[in-house]
């Protein structure tokens, strides 16, 4: 079995995490940053079929249900929670990326599209690539089939006025690569919006193996905010927090990657 290096640090040594390890997929912490990741990840191959995100879903869904039934029904009822006092999506959207170009790494057979922007697409998912590059070239962009870390290459350099990367890196096997590409292939003026599960979460901690932010084996990062400055500064971008107050209560990290000055 390969094992694989820490993703933020590049280091090989790690100690395994038995309490969220599950099955043969090993979840460790890496000895040198802290960082815990997924040592064993089933490689890009496995993502496009076997273990695609269409039908990972439905057992991960499954698996909470059974695991905690309450909980996980009230989370499902009352998602809503999510947006209150915020402002809606479009609206954040066109504050953070003004218009023009905009990729999604990771965009599955997304349909949001907003007045302004040309659409562009990353997806691993053969079956959820195809969908997108028929809504994004009706639209006069398209959608990639592949790997990130292999398939942002294939965009210009400054090209993007915005990136996309919403539940994305937490799946993605070589973030710092695709982070170096989205930097590459950004406007000098231009932001990228991250979205990952914020392993230090309140929730984490009181859930324990339950926590909502665990996915295998298709989760194989689980960042923290450290983590992530980390790994952004190697790229060449600073990380600017959307959610810095309620971050502590929040199962996720939000944030703006800006190229530095």
């Amino acid at each position: 079995m390969t094992l694989r290096n820490c993703p933020v640090c590049d280091t090989q040594d790690a100690t395994p995490v038995p309490e969220y390890s599950r099955d043969e997929w090993d979840i460790s912490a890496c000895d040198s940053c802290g960082h815990v990741y997924l040592r064993n990840p089933p490689g890009y191959g496995a993502l496009v079929e076997d273990f695609a995100w269409e039908k990972t879903y439905v057992d991960e869904h499954t698996r909470r249900l059974e695991e905690r039934p309450l909980t996980y029904r009230l989370d499902l009822a009352t998602r809503a929670r999510h947006s209150w006092f915020r402002k809606p999506l479009h609206v954040r959207q066109a504050a953070w990326f003004k218009a023009g170009n905009l990729l999604n790494v990771g965009c599955g057979d997304t349909t949001d599209w907003f007045q302004g922007f040309t659409p562009f697409g990353i997806e691993i998912s053969k079956a959820l690539a195809e969908v997108s590059d028929a809504n994004m070239r009706a639209l006069g962009g398209f959608c990639v089939h592949g790997p990130g870390a292999t398939a942002i290459g294939e965009f210009d350099e400054n090209f993007f006025d915005g990136i996309i990367m919403r539940s994305y890196l937490e799946h993605e096997e070589e973030p710092l690569t695709v982070l170096k590409g989205a930097a590459r292939a950004l406007k000098p003026e231009g932001a990228i919006y991250v979205r990952v599960p914020n392993y230090n979460a309140l929730n984490r901690h009181i859930s324990g193996p339950k926590w909502c932010g665990f996915r295998y084996p298709d989760h194989v990062n689980y960042f923290t905010v450290p983590d992530l400055k980390k790994i952004a500064a190697q790229a060449g971008l600073v990380v600017s927090l959307l959610n810095p107050i309620r971050l502590p209560f929040d199962d996720n990290i939000n944030a703006l990657l800006r190229r530095a000055a």
